[in-house]
């Protein structure tokens, strides 16, 4: 493992993601001058925590990405959430004082660190302290159902539009763009994350492509029609046909893609 490094935080306001920050950091207490906040870089292929590792602090994603992970009796990997700049993370230890999930890093990336004595020192000085970190909790358990319930009524393709358009959303709360698309995951983390086959994203991304949706440069993916994409993941039967289309040309390849596999 690369070796992290390790410097204080400068101030928030420096910070482009200040903003984002601002309702998981200031309203709990946590103000831009606040010694808590330390600042972290980590590189890819690194864990913030693993699995039963003791929960000793809350991080907020500042650049890159990675992903969280579960592992079943039978040693399966479960991909349950990506995280982004601005998102909280760590919230997964509250309940045994130890880690559920392994964060690995997909890029290099810089988390802000809260140590668990700060959170409990702060929080004990601010009711809307308390209520953001609920409401981040009940978000995390929505999104979950979320992800839970199109396992069960969506299509694939219906899966594979959601979940593009909710990086398009994260995005924009962020004040990036809502069309360009860099993904930092490879297919296989989005087969795993989405219940799919490697082969089942990669005849839905040529397909979507096909049909104007979107347009898939290695790992650039640019949403060429948002609006469409919101209708086939709202119409089940647009969504059943999509589907059958990418199946019934799952040999087709587009020359604009040669040989190279959409997402790596």
């Amino acid at each position: 493992m690369t070796q992290t490094q390790f410097k204080q935080s400068p101030t928030c306001e420096h910070c482009a993601l200040s903003r984002n920050c601002t309702e998981k950091t200031e309203s709990n207490g946590f103000t831009a001058n606040n010694p808590v906040l330390t600042h972290k870089i980590y590189h890819k292929g690194d864990n913030l925590y693993g699995a039963g590792d003791a929960f000793n602090a809350l991080y907020i994603m500042r650049s890159g990405s990675a992903k969280a992970c579960i592992t079943s009796v039978d040693a399966q990997e479960q991909i349950v959430e990506f995280c982004f700049p601005g998102d909280l993370i760590g919230i997964d230890g509250f309940a045994q004082r130890q880690h559920a999930h392994t964060v690995t890093f997909l890029e290099t990336s810089s988390v802000c660190y809260i140590s668990l004595t700060s959170v409990n020192a702060l929080l004990a000085q601010s009711e809307m302290g308390r209520q953001q970190l609920l409401g981040n909790m009940s978000n995390s358990l929505i999104h979950q159902q979320q992800q839970t319930m199109s396992f069960h009524c969506m299509t694939s393709t219906q899966r594979l539009a959601a979940f593009l358009l909710d990086l398009s959303t994260r995005l924009t709360h962020r004040g990036l763009s809502s069309h360009q698309l860099t993904l930092s995951m490879t297919r296989i983390d989005i087969a795993n994350y989405l219940g799919m086959a490697i082969e089942t994203i990669s005849r839905l991304l040529t397909n979507m492509q096909q049909q104007g949706l979107i347009h898939v440069q290695r790992r650039q993916v640019t949403l060429l029609d948002i609006n469409q994409l919101r209708s086939l993941c709202n119409n089940l039967a647009d969504a059943d046909n999509a589907l059958i289309f990418a199946q019934n040309n799952g040999a087709f390849q587009l020359s604009s893609l040669g040989a190279q596999p959409l997402l790596q």
